[in-house]
């Protein structure tokens, strides 16, 4: 029976080194075009994909609030000092929430998907930002920015070899209750 099965194996053997090419010929493009689609980084050492991962400790997460007086922009992650001082000024439940953002932001530079965004957004539309964190841009009609007014992104920093500089590129991009 197995000696019948390796006949058999052995008859079609062209026929599967076929069906090999093929499918690694259809891999290549398919992670070549992920890479320029996702937050993931280039395929290494031909590896198809299997070893592609963000690099997130060259990421950071800014928050981007439209109100009155323009667009204020402020970086959830990394913790600026301004953010932390603000943040333990608090009081303690305060301090808690804000430190529970803080560490949503941590966490949504990896993989950030738009169930994620939506629900930090709405956390972020309960705060209120003080004036030394957002300027002069005030909520238009509240005390805290409606949610559709708030942007989240991340951004990631790499280091272009050719022009041998660091660049910021966005990675991803929610806007209030709606996708970019």
């Amino acid at each position: 029976m197995l000696g019948k099965a390796l006949d058999w194996v052995g008859l079609r053997a062209n026929l599967f080194v076929t069906i090999l090419a093929i499918l690694v010929a259809v891999n290549v493009p398919f992670q070549l075009y992920l890479h320029k689609t996702t937050p993931l980084l280039a395929w290494k050492g031909g590896g198809f994909g299997m070893y592609t991962e963000p690099h997130a400790e060259d990421r950071a997460v800014w928050l981007h609030l439209e109100g009155e007086g323009g667009t204020a922009f402020l970086q959830l992650w990394p913790e600026t000092t301004d953010f932390s001082e603000w943040r333990q000024t608090a009081r303690v439940s305060g301090g808690a929430y804000l430190a529970a953002l803080t560490k949503n932001a941590e966490r949504f530079r990896f993989y950030p998907k738009d169930v994620q965004a939506a629900r930090l957004i709405n956390q972020l539309s309960r705060v209120r930002w003080p004036e030394t964190l957002v300027g002069q841009v005030s909520p238009e009609n509240d005390a805290t920015f409606a949610p559709e007014r708030l942007t989240i992104e991340v951004y990631e920093n790499r280091y272009d070899l050719e022009s041998n500089i660091v660049t910021r590129n966005s990675v991803y991009k929610y806007s209030g209750l709606r996708t970019e």
